[in-house]
């Protein structure tokens, strides 16, 4: 018996915050005010490198308004931070590392008196070499960016001998690659609010990813147990990995502590560019051999990271990225060196893909170059070479993992652009002179969780109140992407009612802690939790009715807001019940690790096809359509993934040929949006098709994976691969901007 629309996994929901957000009533971390709260201003670094002489904070003191300015010697606990490494200072006082790092806060009445304030602020700086070079940072006599130098983190990783394989090469192929650093661009830059709530606790409610995390790094920078501050992560206007870091709440926290008064603060967009976090940008080599068969006989692979002034996610995003950096592929010699180093160029940490975008772009572009050299088609190179499952992957561990991969290459090759690719790209006669049309195609790999050796758990509840209500706790956050709605779907489903009748607590370190909310792994570890914690409830429910109403446990089922007896037919309203609480735990089982990370338990694959149009007279590439098969497991709510779907393909669109924060001897250049172009409806394809694949997991929910990082993996190269089709000319380093073709086409280098 099923309660009247009690919703099924797998059919598309309304979102639970769309009409909130649509009609404009959605309370953003940035829209949340209490009266009387204080505004903060930070007074940041303008150069990249340099020691600091002196701070003088007296003229701005004086201001009327001006409640308190503090600096490094005010912080009652640790100085020192960081998420992996405690390289990065509160406040600074000793030595600024990169353009926008934070020396003073100020705390006034009103913002502008906040921003006067901070403009009189006086320091006097000793300049510093600059690093600016991620390779240069390596050279043993680069200036240090950190005492203990320049390297953050290394991995070496081989197998088989790659030099035998290359004495004996018919075909070898050697190429680097070079990715740009992409903004997050979320449309709610970093903020929020401080204040005591009812009972007298410290709260910071702003935009985060992991509010439990964000409680332990909070309490340690005030010297305080971790239970006197709370953390609220609510939904927030964009992330995308960009608000992982630890940034605005300790600021929030360090002013409302010290003044016993309610705070708030919102970077404005250029403040944003300059100290928020990019995605790294990586120099990719790689060198491989096949035969004239196609078989892929070995690959040699140099990584290197720029993380930038600090650590933050740098050695993480480089585990990933050594796990995606040969995909799919069967090669029996290898061998990888990845670098992670500091330098003076911002920051970067977490961004959706967490280093996979960056080496399958050269990873797939490099695949394209050997299927042609072989005379194969792309996608028959890419099926022959292939992992088959209880084969080793390229790292070296045994791929006992689904063979999505090919399914996914299957469903592409028949899809409505690489099917019909003779035809789309054919031009009317006059404009097929200035205009070529060109078909390309990328696969990705992406792990879900964080990985071997690396503890990946979450807690979930669901109660039921003596009114007869549910209430959903879920610890982790929903950054605009959807997963809430997903939960809320899940619960429904197990609960039989429907959606309306679940109060959603989220993102809130007064419930339980769900992890962070990163690393594809919402849907498959929180999505466990939550559906192990409604069926708990059930349980419960079952067990009190049963004992009430002297009937058989399995006998009794929930129907909207009561109870059933299938028998009998009788009902009992949940109402008066009590109050119940459901439980759920789920947890990533571990493996042997390789190294920390990798691999992986389970692996989501997916290939994109893309159609472009490239206008010889401006060097400007269209992208017209795009084809998007992704390896989901299971899928919970259709619409839900498929604006995933789309999302992603924008962004990596813009990815592959818009966006560059442009840093010129560690000083930006382009540091708001009219300067940082990121892609509009006009450069969105019209036509944006996805194909969902269903081959459930054993360890998400009825079988579901996380797919929103996996989602923008292969659209750079699948752009530039299409380039070339259109145009002959191969293209290693993005964005892919108009004077890079124009140059090409007009002198025929090929630099």
């Amino acid at each position: 018996m099923e309660a009247k629309h009690a919703p099924k996994i797998g059919e598309s929901v309304h979102r639970i915050d769309g009409w909130t957000k649509a009609t404009g009533s959605h309370v953003f971390p940035t829209d949340f005010f209490i009266e009387g709260m204080l505004c903060l201003k930070i007074h940041r670094s303008p150069h990249p490198h340099a020691r600091i002489l002196s701070i003088d904070t007296s003229a701005a003191e004086n201001i009327p308004g001006v409640i308190r300015i503090l600096t490094a010697s005010d912080i009652p606990g640790e100085k020192m931070t960081g998420l992996i490494v405690q390289d990065m200072p509160v406040l600074c006082e000793d030595i600024v590392r990169r353009q926008g790092d934070p020396l003073v806060i100020v705390a006034a009445e009103s913002d502008e008196i906040a921003r006067k304030a901070c403009d009189l602020i006086a320091v006097k700086y000793e300049l510093l070499p600059v690093v600016s070079s991620p390779r240069e940072a390596l050279e043993p006599d680069s200036p240090f960016v950190h005492l203990e130098g320049n390297l953050v983190s290394e991995l070496h990783l081989a197998k088989g001998d790659v030099e035998k394989a290359i004495a004996n090469a018919d075909l070898i192929f050697e190429h680097d690659y070079f990715t740009g650093r992409q903004e997050h661009a979320f449309l709610e830059t970093e903020g929020g609010a401080a204040y005591y709530d009812k009972e007298g606790r410290l709260t910071i409610r702003f935009g985060g990813q992991h509010p439990h995390w964000d409680q332990k790094i909070i309490a340690k920078i005030l010297g305080v147990d971790s239970d006197e501050v709370r953390v609220i992560s609510p939904m927030m206007g964009g992330s995308f990995g960009g608000k992982d870091d630890i940034d605005v709440q300790c600021y929030l926290a360090l002013v409302t502590y010290l003044t016993k008064r309610p705070c708030r603060i919102m970077l404005d967009r250029s403040e944003s560019i300059i100290a928020g976090t990019k995605r790294h940008p990586f120099i990719c080599s790689y060198k491989t051999v096949c035969s004239k068969e196609g078989e892929w006989l070995a690959a040699e692979v140099q990584l290197i990271a720029d993380t930038g002034a600090y650590a933050s996610w740098g050695p993480a995003v480089l585990n990933v990225a050594v796990d995606a950096c040969l995909g799919h592929y069967q090669i029996p010699n290898v061998k990888v060196d990845a670098y992670c180093v500091y330098t003076n160029n911002s920051n970067a940490s977490a961004f959706r893909g967490f280093g996979a975008p960056q080496v399958t772009f050269g990873l797939e572009q490099h695949v394209d170059i050997m299927a042609h050299a072989c005379e194969l088609d792309p996608i028959e190179f890419r099926r022959k070479n292939a992992i088959k499952c209880g084969k080793q992957a390229p790292l070296g561990f045994v791929f006992n993992r689904n063979g999505s991969f090919r399914r996914a290459l299957n469903a592409a090759e028949h899809g409505p652009i690489y099917s019909q690719r003779k035809e789309l790209v054919k031009l009317p006669g006059s404009e097929s002179r200035w205009k070529k049309r060109g078909v390309g195609i990328a696969a990705a790999w992406m792990g879900v969780g964080y990985g071997a050796g690396v503890p990946d758990k979450a807690e979930v509840h669901v109660k039921l109140n003596n009114e007869g209500h549910y209430q959903l706790l879920v610890g982790g956050t929903d950054m605009g992407q959807g997963n809430a709605t997903s939960f809320v779907q899940m619960v429904a489903h197990e609960l039989n009612c429907q959606m309306k009748d679940i109060e959603l607590i989220l993102g809130d370190t007064l419930g339980p802690d769900a992890g962070s909310c990163d690393a594809a792994r919402q849907m498959t570890l929180v999505g466990t939790a939550t559906v192990s914690a409604a069926r708990d409830l059930y349980r419960q429910i079952q067990d009190e009715v049963a004992c009430e109403l002297q009937s058989p446990p399995e006998s009794i089922i929930l129907e909207g807001s009561s109870v059933v007896i299938k028998e009998s037919g009788v009902k009992r309203s949940l109402a008066g019940l009590g109050e119940l609480t459901g439980k759920g735990f789920a947890n990533i089982p571990d493996v042997e690790p390789l190294i920390p990370g990798i691999p992986k338990v389970l692996y989501a694959a997916g290939v994109q096809v893309a159609l472009v149009e490239v206008d010889l007279l401006t060097g400007k590439v269209d992208v017209l359509k795009l084809h998007n098969v992704i390896d989901a497991g299971k899928v919970i709510n259709q619409q839900g993934i498929e604006g995933q779907s789309e999302g992603g393909l924008a962004q990596g669109l813009g990815y592959a040929l818009l966006e560059d924060c442009v840093v010129s001897d560690g000083q930006f250049v382009n540091t708001n949006l009219s300067t940082y172009i990121i892609p509009s409806i006009s450069d969105v394809p019209y036509e944006m098709v996805t194909t969902l694949l269903e081959e459930p997991s054993k360890l998400g929910p009825y079988g579901a994976k996380g797919v929103a990082e996996l989602v923008l993996v292969p659209t750079a190269p699948a752009i530039l691969n299409a380039v070339y089709d259109a145009i002959g000319e191969r293209f290693t380093k993005i964005p892919l901007t108009s004077e890079q073709v124009l140059k090409r086409m007009g002198n025929g280098n090929r630099d």
